[in-house]
């Protein structure tokens, strides 16, 4: 008799069967997100639940640098703790997959186990538009913002997240980081711009060009850090950072200075609440799978690859 096996939890299953790939989806947003674990039981075709006579086994096929896989070859229970750490130094989203198969007298069903580990700018910010600067926090569906690559774009969406005093005292990774004016050059930005840790700013420079073969490239604004120009801001009310969605991922000017506008990810739909999810999914469907997020407008490097790009930020002293 034929079989699968099904993940008892309540993991999205999805896949050429509707039951071959299980799916989980979890934020760093607070220091108690480490562990995703799950159950897997043996369903014969027909009826039944039961164990697989003879056993599971799990492989770590992908993204075994983020964390460690346990489980119980018997009952199909696993547990897969999150590094933290080595999550946030990645600088980037990031996928771990699990294969499981389970073994009985009429052979072996293989399924994989997908872990989808997220991390925008903040309330006050000056965001470009047609028809002048605009605080983001102001902006409407539709308004139509200036962007680096073309003509102004509507904006399709836009979301909010506060991040509270309590969460940043937990996870100091979340905590804002704030660019001076003119750190990139006169008007870049123009007013101080405070941003989250994995927002993305555009640098363009020769050395970019030199080590990875484009002279525009994306960096964290946490691989720019520099205890001078570019900090990490007390924030002790809490944050907001906003979202801002285009048809396609967009250089757009904040305070002046080319930075991603928001970019929808795996990693990064999981920072999202079900309800902000919802109703995403319901304007751009193809997000749904994981498979229709865009191309992003340029290269985007490591926090450690920026290493190489730290001679492009002037590292003035400014004022506290």
């Amino acid at each position: 008799m034929g079989y699968n096996i099904s993940e008892t939890t309540g993991a999205t299953g999805s896949g050429t069967s509707g039951v071959d790939t299980w799916t989980f989806d979890v934020g760093l947003t607070g220091a108690d997100v480490t562990t995703v674990s799950g159950d897997f039981n043996e369903v014969p075709i027909g009826s039944g639940w039961s164990e697989a006579s003879r056993g599971y086994e799990f492989h770590v096929t992908s993204g075994s640098e983020f964390g460690d896989l346990e489980y119980n070859p018997w009952t199909g229970e696993f547990e897969f703790h999150v590094d933290r750490d080595a999550m946030l130094a990645s600088g980037s989203d990031q996928t771990i997959v699990i294969s499981v198969s389970g073994r009985d007298s009429s052979g072996t069903d293989t399924d994989s186990i997908v872990i989808n580990v997220t991390i925008c700018v903040a309330r006050g910010t000056l965001i470009d538009t047609e028809t002048g600067p605009v605080p983001v926090e102001d902006l409407q569906i539709g308004d139509s913002v200036r962007t680096l690559d073309g003509p102004a774009r509507p904006v399709r969406w836009i979301g909010c997240r506060h991040v509270s005093p309590r969460e940043l005292s937990a996870d100091p990774s979340l905590r804002p980081i704030r660019i001076a004016a003119d750190t990139f050059g006169p008007g870049q930005p123009a007013r101080d711009l405070t941003v989250s840790p994995q927002h993305r700013i555009l640098v363009d420079d020769w050395r970019a060009e030199l080590f990875f073969g484009a002279r525009q490239v994306l960096v964290p604004a946490k691989g720019l850090l520099n205890d001078l120009t570019i900090r990490t801001a007390p924030a002790p009310d809490g944050v907001d950072y906003f979202h801002v969605l285009f048809d396609r991922h967009e250089i757009m000017l904040t305070e002046g200075l080319p930075t991603e506008s928001f970019h929808p990810g795996d990693y990064a739909l999981r920072e999202l609440g079900d309800e902000t999810r919802a109703e995403l999914f319901k304007l751009f469907p193809e997000l749904v799978d994981g498979i229709g997020a865009p191309e992003t407008a340029r290269m985007v490097l490591r926090p450690w690859e920026s290493a190489l790009l730290q001679d492009s930020v002037p590292a003035r002293k400014v004022p506290s």
